[in-house]
């Protein structure tokens, strides 16, 4: 299977072989933030034609996923997303086609809500959505979209580096970084079983 890997930095993509277990991995860094994430995943799925989409990285906790638990999150929400004066819940994006979409699903085995915002979370979750979520990151929501868009599976596998609110350092969140992310790949390669 063709497997595109979409992540905010090379840091986070350098656990990952070139192929594994059969798979062969395209990697593609994005830089941060759902924008960002957004082009640079329908670039990259407009010139690999890959099988499936991974956002991978880091994600912080909202408190009930621990430091250095692997997750593959089960839908990914946008609290950026305002089309309240179209009479439209906070967090749902309009799509090419009209339809309204609150979250996308992605992996169906996992009931983890991931919120992806283009501002960092450093605060609870925003009031403005629904659901409570697990976690939030930076660019899943944009490569979900992407991948939306395109027709191709997406997951957001990501390792937990933080508790939001804690107020960690940059520099204690880049060794947790090299620290944890190699678990990732075995993460990975364990929802891609499931498929």
């Amino acid at each position: 299977m063709n497997v595109l890997l979409v992540a905010s930095s090379k840091a986070e993509l350098a656990p990952f072989p070139s192929e594994a277990c059969g798979h062969d991995f395209v990697k593609c860094v994005c830089g941060v933030g759902p924008v960002l994430a957004a082009a640079s995943a329908a670039a990259a799925i407009a010139a690999n034609h890959p099988d499936a989409v991974f956002s991978v990285g880091s994600a912080g906790s909202y408190g009930t996923l621990r430091v250095g638990d692997a997750v593959s999150f089960g839908s990914v929400v946008s609290p950026d997303n305002d089309l309240t004066a179209f009479h439209m819940k906070r967090g749902a994006a309009l799509l090419p086609s009209g339809a309204t979409l609150s979250s996308v699903t992605l992996d169906r085995n996992s009931a983890y809500l991931l919120s992806s915002s283009g501002t960092f979370a450093s605060l609870p979750h925003s009031p403005f959505i629904d659901s409570v979520p697990d976690a939030a990151d930076m660019e899943a929501y944009g490569v979900a979209a992407a991948s939306l868009l395109a027709a191709v599976p997406c997951r957001a596998v990501k390792i937990i580096t933080d508790i939001i609110g804690d107020g960690m350092k940059l520099s204690e969140y880049g060794f947790r970084l090299r620290e944890l992310r190699k678990r990732l790949p075995e993460k990975v390669l364990e929802v891609l079983s499931a498929f």
